[in-house]
């Protein structure tokens, strides 16, 4: 390579390097920064863990609680159809979606069992995760051995919440979006304001969470009504390569995007409140003499 193309690339270098510095150097730049270094600091990681425990522990759940209090008719899974419909599977991979989500009531007592001893292994970590995430964000220390029973609390709460969203669905789009948007935008954020208040030992105020709790309904309820788009392709191509295997490890990968979008969403409310406050103490500086 010659000195001049050298010099041309080194220029080019520079000039991208000076388009991104201006860029951060700016009040959204700036927002987006902090938000970026705070995840990284208080997720350490979690969503990964989250996505198994949440996998392991809350589908069952989730499944067992649809069993119970909305029986389908036959062997039909109430999950398996929502997910059908909402994703608009057809063929094989509805076929292996039916397969993979069975009936938990066609075998209700084996199926409860199975819950209990997955809540016991894994679905208790599920809170402490959410918990610490929190903390790191808010500076907060908290925790401790009666916090247990804090966890299994939400846990039931998170996967109560799930299975009344996949029962709903089909009832609420209906009724049509002007019904879906207002109810899920509130129902949402209620939980999202519940969580880091419950688990937060109600450290934090109401009004301090409700940005992080309205982004999260934001971008959660945006990335469940746009996941036919990005999903169902997926869903269809794995299905038909790998069959059952392909279908669950496809969804895996949909739970570990929705639990990070929720952990991303749960620093935005420290973020936003430091943000608010250094911009204010800058602009001052700019209006002294």
């Amino acid at each position: 390579m010659s000195n001049a193309e050298t010099a041309q690339q080194g220029g080019r270098v520079r000039a991208v390097l000076h388009w991104l510095g201006g860029r951060a150097d700016t009040r959204l730049g700036r927002l987006t920064l902090q938000w970026f270094r705070a995840y990284f600091a208080a997720s350490r990681n979690s969503g990964c863990a989250a996505t198994v425990y949440s996998t392991l522990s809350v589908l069952p759940a989730v499944l067992v609680a649809i069993a119970y209090f909305h029986p389908s008719s036959g062997d039909t899974n109430v999950y398996a159809e929502r997910l059908i419909d909402h994703l608009k599977l057809t063929g094989s991979t509805a076929s292996l979606v039916h397969d993979t989500f069975g009936s938990a009531s066609s075998n209700a007592l084996a199926a409860t069992l199975a819950v209990v001893v997955t809540f016991l292994l894994w679905g208790i970590g599920i809170g402490q995760i959410y918990q610490d995430v929190y903390a790191r964000a808010w500076g907060i220390k908290v925790g401790s051995l009666a916090d247990q029973g804090l966890f299994a609390i939400f846990f039931f709460v998170f996967a109560g919440a799930i299975a009344l969203a996949v029962v709903s669905a089909a009832t609420l789009r209906d009724a049509g979006w002007l019904v879906l948007l207002p109810v899920w935008l509130v129902a949402s954020t209620v939980f999202w304001l519940w969580v880091p208040r419950f688990l937060l030992h109600r450290k934090v105020g109401l009004r301090a969470l409700l940005p992080g709790a309205l982004l999260a309904s934001l971008v959660l309820g945006g990335a469940s009504a746009t996941s036919p788009f990005f999903l169902a392709p997926s869903l269809n191509e794995n299905g038909k390569i790998f069959g059952s295997f392909g279908v669950v490890i496809t969804l895996i990968g949909y739970v570990f995007i929705m639990i990070t979008m929720s952990l991303v969403c749960a620093v935005f409310s420290p973020v936003w409140a430091n943000w608010r406050g250094t911009e204010k103490e800058r602009a001052a500086e700019k209006q002294k003499p």
